[in-house]
């Protein structure tokens, strides 16, 4: 069977060497332009185009793939295109040209989360679990039939990154048993149930910025999926990479305890959080504890982010 294979990020590329290693044909990659790193106007490849150029896979790039995509395409004569985590919407000239259709793996289980980010959305949201969906890729954003799901747990000491390795292992394992069982899947998927859909949007920077008017709960769940979250304090910037709600209280936003015996821990809408592990700008990540011995905090201070 001829795929050609749509994607971007590290995801998907863990998803294309698993089809890879399963001895599947890949004719083809398609993924999105090189990017320019505006401060020295350097070509950035994505994740999959470096895997692809050192394993001779043909690789596509279009600035517009509805536009650009199509004939190229057609003259592949695809028997299915196979895309995870690529960045485009692809309209339906594009999802016509290959035999069986389009199939998609999705970092969640549909209908809920759909979108951009769905991994970091079940985080923030509390989810204690999520998944793979392998489904039919139609015009709307993860609106097509479902083939098949499988779940995972989301334990409390998860971030983004756990649960996205976590999921594209698990995304190798799904795509490879749709290709092992192509015939009875193809001919059964079941729709989805609209009235227990979800969509939540791309991650905005502006989401990045620390409000300690937030209940502690919520807060650990945001910066543990966002993991750049960040808070200003006298000027300077401390992203906040992992933290644990504290039953300590006071004013939000206020230093509660900033030593090496008890922590660094700042108060919140409810309760406080205890940062972890923080980074302050321009150093490495650290431990919080090891930061509280350089006294650049005072306890009582409210932290205002200016």
């Amino acid at each position: 069977m001829k795929i050609v294979f749509f994607g971007t990020d590290a995801f998907s590329t863990t998803i294309l060497k698993g089809l890879v290693d399963a001895g599947r044909d890949i004719v083809a990659v398609v993924t999105q332009p090189d990017k320019i790193n505006g401060r020295n106007n350097k070509v950035i490849f994505s994740d999959i185009k470096k895997y692809c150029l050192e394993n001779n896979i043909n690789i596509y790039q279009f600035e517009k793939l509805n536009r650009d995509g199509e004939q190229v395409l057609k003259e592949l004569n695809p028997d299915i295109f196979v895309t995870a985590s690529y960045g485009q919407i692809i309209k339906q000239n594009i999802l016509d040209i290959p035999k069986h259709g389009t199939v998609n793996v999705h970092a969640s289980l549909l209908p809920k989360y759909r979108g951009p980010a769905p991994i970091q959305w079940a985080i923030i949201n509390g989810e204690k679990k999520t998944g793979i969906t392998i489904m039919q890729t139609e015009l709307g954003v993860d609106t097509g039939d479902i083939f098949f799901q499988k779940e995972i747990s989301i334990e409390a000491e998860d971030t983004s990154t756990s649960v996205f390795n976590k999921l594209a292992t698990l995304g190798v394992d799904c795509i490879n048993q749709f290709f092992d069982k192509f015939d009875y899947y193809i001919n059964n998927h079941t729709k989805q149930d609209e009235s227990k859909s979800s969509y939540y949007p791309m991650i905005k920077k502006d989401d990045l910025l620390i409000d300690f008017n937030t209940c502690a709960f919520d807060l650990c769940n945001k910066i543990r999926a966002l993991e750049s979250c960040y808070f200003i304090y006298k000027g300077v910037r401390y992203k906040v990479l992992f933290a644990v709600p504290n039953d300590k209280t006071g004013q939000a936003g206020e230093i509660l305890s900033c030593n090496g015996k008890t922590g660094f821990i700042i108060a919140t809408k409810d309760r406080s959080i205890e940062v972890v592990t923080i980074q302050p700008e321009g150093k490495q990540k650290m431990f919080a504890l090891a930061l509280m011995n350089s006294n650049k905090f005072t306890l009582g201070d409210i932290i205002e982010n200016s």
